[in-house]
């Protein structure tokens, strides 16, 4: 059996053996906000950017232009390209947790209720949408991260936003069941048996939704030691940046907590 397979084997051993949760595993959070384009990486404080990287070599610190050695240089590559590899992943897995409950939702209103009634659906998702993703932001190949840690993450998709789309499923499927009555009694068909028909109740609904968020809870477990180790290899290059660049000891972002 070759070495690399060997260590590989390893490596899973040791995540499924040490794997009992963020809460006891990794305390690692990031501290300032972190928008992440193509061209750019911004760290940000108040929604005011305080240091960006662009092109994943040039340093810029409150809009001042950094001039940095190759030893500097080659740290900022690793430290954006780090930051590349962790903030997308990361935050898909929030922006799909999100989305797969809110789709659900959404198609079981199509069709139903008045124009009235759909605008009002429509504007209680978008509120939602907001409230819930105002955290983790994803638009094409553009990527924020608010400052939270993998622990607050946890909580997320395990309570949270179950929680909220709860509330949201629940206030829908009555509204629609309402809607339903009313047309039903505007009309000539026969309200016993059309009631009677498949209309999926809002347990359906949730458990369809939870199952959903279930997996992608899971996939975050899964990933959970990986995730901890790039944190704290972003940590080490970070210190090893603040050294040579006094300037960056005022914007630690990636920090225990």
């Amino acid at each position: 059996m070759r070495v690399d397979t060997l260590r590989f084997i390893l490596i899973l051993f040791l995540m499924f053996c040490s794997w009992s949760g963020f809460s006891t595993e990794c305390n690692m959070a990031f501290r300032h906000g972190i928008l992440i384009s193509p061209e750019q990486i911004r760290i940000q404080n108040s929604n005011r950017t305080v240091f960006q990287i662009n092109q994943d070599k040039d340093l810029f610190i409150r809009g001042e232009w950094i001039t940095l050695n190759p030893a500097e240089q080659e740290l900022v590559r690793q430290y954006a390209q780090g930051l590349r590899k962790f903030v997308p992943e990361l935050v898909s897995i929030a922006v799909d947790s999100v989305e797969l409950g809110l789709t659900a939702i959404e198609n079981m209103l199509v069709g139903i209720g008045s124009t009235a009634q759909q605008e009002e659906w429509q504007a209680l998702i978008r509120e939602t949408t907001y409230q819930l993703t105002s955290r983790f932001v994803r638009s094409g190949d553009h990527f924020y991260l608010a400052p939270q840690s993998l622990n607050e993450l946890d909580a997320f998709l395990h309570g949270e936003l179950k929680t909220q789309l709860k509330d949201l499923a629940k206030y829908t499927v009555g509204a629609v069941w309402d809607a339903l009555r009313e047309a039903l009694r505007q009309s000539e068909d026969d309200f016993e048996r059309t009631e009677s028909q498949n209309w999926q109740p809002a347990d359906e609904l949730l458990a369809k939704i939870n199952k959903g968020l279930d997996l992608k809870a899971d996939e975050l477990e899964q990933k959970s030691v990986l995730f901890c180790q790039r944190l704290t290899e972003l940590d080490q290059i970070e210190s090893q940046l603040q050294q040579r660049v006094p300037q960056l000891q005022a914007y630690d972002v990636v920090t225990m907590k």
